[in-house]
């Protein structure tokens, strides 16, 4: 089993390719995507590693991956919404609030429903249990229908303030209003995190928060950061890992600041893609919350653990390829509507 968790260790590795000199976009939407793909995989190793009988090298490998590829979802979400922003202004929003917010919620809900008729039945009632199917028990933390479902609201509830606070500084005459949105937000954002330390609430929710506003720093500061991360590469790198190492064996977010610092340094000198890693980065979502209902399905393999890992592996995936698959086709039958309905109107 170490093998197998080491051989994880070189998946960004794969994805890794020599920036072209004619490449000026650092970090674009398709290295995004990548990243978030390899970022699954770990995050799907650290919850069914939780299920296995670890001594302290596994425990450490698994109890920290998920909180820092959790972590590092916050900063890329930060990242690709502000910079999205950035190129289309207010209409973004609408797709955000239209679309996006709903395609998670959507699937949360599905599988909610999923885990609720398949092994939950009976166990709730009345507003509570539509609370729980609607993924709207926010302060349940695990227990939940599905215990994944906490980031769903999360990542929910900060595109909401995201887009708030995005309209609302456009109307500012301040040439520096996407800058003065930007600030905001990561400060909305980490004084999530430190009044849930301070009430002694919502430590799953918030814990990784702070990443979040690391992303919305970088997107707001793009080019001055780049430059800075260009000149300091060695050094940046350096400490950085230096800060990772630690954090990973003891402090789990320096360890996700640290590693978000790392992405940012790294991709001033490659940039991010295999197919593999670019279609696992779109179907991450459906790998995330159907992690529980498989584990629950696939206990009677959890007495060998590469039985366990890989066939709840391959169950997961197969589902979040069904999920994805589904969603792209109505996204493809609306847009067929849509030209539809240009062309009558041009005719």
């Amino acid at each position: 089993m170490y093998i197998f968790f080491a051989c994880t260790l070189l998946l960004p590795l794969l994805a890794l390719k020599k920036r072209d000199a004619n490449d000026t976009t650092i970090l674009d939407s398709r290295s995004t995507t990548c990243i978030k793909g390899i970022l699954c995989i770990y995050v799907m190793l650290h919850n069914l590693g939780l299920d296995l009988e670890n001594d302290w090298l596994k425990e450490v490998v698994c109890e920290h991956s998920g909180g820092v590829g959790v972590g590092l979802f916050f900063f890329l979400s930060a990242f690709g919404i502000i910079r999205s922003y950035q190129r289309r202004g207010n209409k973004y929003l609408i797709k955000l609030i239209l679309v996006h917010i709903p395609k998670i919620w959507l699937v949360a809900v599905f599988i909610n429903a999923l885990t609720y008729l398949s092994f939950q039945r009976g166990s709730y009632e009345g507003v509570d249990l539509w609370l729980r199917i609607l993924n709207f028990d926010i302060f349940n933390s695990f227990h939940r229908i599905n215990r994944h479902g906490w980031y769903v609201a999360s990542i929910i509830a900060l595109y909401l303030i995201f887009a708030l606070v995005y309209f609302i500084c456009s109307k500012l005459k301040s040439e520096n209003r996407l800058v003065i949105a930007g600030i905001v937000l990561a400060l909305i954002s980490v004084s999530f995190r430190i009044a849930a330390h301070i009430a002694d609430e919502g430590g799953m929710y918030t814990r990784e928060m702070p990443a979040f506003a690391i992303g919305c720093i970088y997107a707001t500061f793009y080019d001055k950061i780049n430059t800075l991360a260009t000149r300091f590469f060695k050094t940046g790198m350096i400490l950085s890992t230096i800060a990772f190492v630690i954090g990973f064996l003891f402090v789990e977010p320096m360890a996700t600041y640290s590693a978000a610092f790392i992405i940012i340094l790294v991709s001033q000198k490659y940039t991010y893609y295999s197919s593999v890693t670019h279609f696992l980065g779109k179907i991450c979502l459906g790998i995330y919350l159907f992690l529980h209902y498989s584990s629950i399905v696939m206990q009677s393999f959890i007495t060998n653990e590469y039985l366990w890992v890989l066939t709840n592996a391959g169950f997961i995936i197969e589902v979040a390829v069904i999920i994805y698959g589904v969603q792209y086709s109505v996204d493809y039958i609306i847009s067929i509507i849509k030209n539809h309905r240009k062309k009558a109107i041009q005719g």
